[in-house]
């Protein structure tokens, strides 16, 4: 609707015309037959605009006038002046100290369907010509006030990496910004990969070492596992609820035994679901060597703390010395040291104020021990060549 429905005022001379040749055919004798004649009008002021509707919008039913299909004309001046609420917004903004900018809801303006309605029906059978449809307030659904409820710091946790190359500082700073700002509304699961997506040179992925099968070696996405082991611990001390986490083949420099959370292609995945009643916000920044994840939602009732014991350690066996004449004779170079594996147990303790509630095992894992390298120098005569290598006479 523009804002004015105009309809054409009836024409009296057809409707004369007709009567005068029903008289006529009847003769003396034929009664006299009428048709329904509705000289009724209705004007509607709805918030600063004026509807006029006449015949045939407005008929006759059982003797009384009636405006026709008045629920759609009421809802088609409902749509054409209503002034809608708006919802109060959330921005984040994840490399700021204070993440979230918010909006203010504002409340809207529109005509009381039902009430007029009534006055419609009314105003035609009593032969009233003009109604104002009563206004009343819209409110919004989203309040700043809820949403300033869902974004308390539930948790943090940070992990550094110094000493890493800058291949996987760039791929730890790439991740952190898919995942930062990420929202997840209750019962959803947040799955990593999903997420961050693959992990290749043509999306911005480095090369960097990865662990596989027990051994570091060239990968792209070196670092990614980091990311998802930061994530992993914050989640924890959230009091979310993990549906799948995974330990890497070896220990990691950057965390505890247990409290890893290792991340590969369509086969291993961190996953958690919001277990709780509000939107929760991830929160993930790098600031110079370090990723500190953020938890954001309502204020817990518990609070967490992260626990985990070393069952087993695993020695190593003992380097294997590989021959070189990049070395001098008698000259030795470590190139891989070795390292202890464990089996470990990580357990999540639940406290409500002092009181220890309960404390949860959440995974049993074990770590393989890492097998060092020595090149040492040797004469190359004395270093055995492979097979297909050697000259056959």
């Amino acid at each position: 609707m523009s804002g004015r429905l105009k309809f054409k005022k009836f024409n009296l001379i057809p409707v004369l015309l007709l009567l005068a040749g029903i008289f006529f055919l009847g003769g003396m004798t034929a009664k006299a037959y009428t048709l329904p004649f509705v000289d009724s009008s209705l004007t509607i002021n709805a918030m600063g605009k004026v509807y006029r509707f006449y015949y045939p919008e407005i008929d006759l039913f059982d003797g009384h006038p009636y405006l026709k299909n008045a629920e759609e004309v009421v809802d088609g001046i409902f749509l054409d002046t209503v002034i809608r609420p708006q919802d109060a917004q959330i921005k984040i903004y994840p490399e700021r100290e204070n993440p979230f900018e918010f909006t203010k809801e504002s409340y809207g303006k529109g005509i009381d369907k039902e009430d007029l309605l009534l006055q419609i029906e009314y105003a035609l059978k009593n032969g009233a010509e003009n109604i104002t449809a009563k206004e009343v307030v819209l409110h919004p659904k989203v309040f700043v006030e809820n949403l300033q409820k869902s974004t308390y710091r539930r948790s943090y946790f940070t992990t550094t990496f110094p000493y890493s190359t800058e291949e996987r500082k760039h791929n730890i700073a790439l991740c952190s910004k898919i995942i930062g700002g990420k929202i997840i509304a209750p019962n959803e699961e947040f799955s990593f990969n999903a997420t961050v997506g693959e992990r290749t040179e043509e999306r911005g992925f480095k090369g960097a070492k990865i662990i596989e099968d027990g051994k570091f070696v060239d990968g792209i996405g070196g670092g990614v596992c980091q990311v998802s082991s930061t994530v992993y611990n914050a989640v924890l001390l959230a009091g979310l609820n993990v549906t799948e986490r995974h330990s890497h083949s070896m220990l990691v420099s950057y965390l505890e035994p247990s409290f890893d959370a290792m991340v590969s292609g369509n086969y291993a995945d961190l996953k958690f679901v919001n277990n709780t009643k509000s939107h929760i916000f991830l929160i993930a920044k790098v600031e110079g060597d370090s990723i500190t994840v953020s938890i954001y939602g309502e204020k817990p009732q518990y609070t967490y703390k992260r626990v985990y014991e070393t069952v087993e350690k695993i020695s190593p066996p003992l380097p294997s010395r590989i021959p070189t004449v990049d070395l001098l004779i008698g000259e030795e170079k470590v190139s891989v040291y070795p390292k202890d594996g464990a089996i470990s147990k990580g357990y999540l303790e639940i406290y409500k104020g002092n009181k220890l509630i309960e404390k949860r095992l959440l995974s049993t894992d074990k770590y393989k021990p890492l097998q060092g390298e020595i090149y040492y120098g040797e004469e190359l005569s004395k270093i055995p060549q492979p097979l297909n290598n050697r000259l056959i006479g």
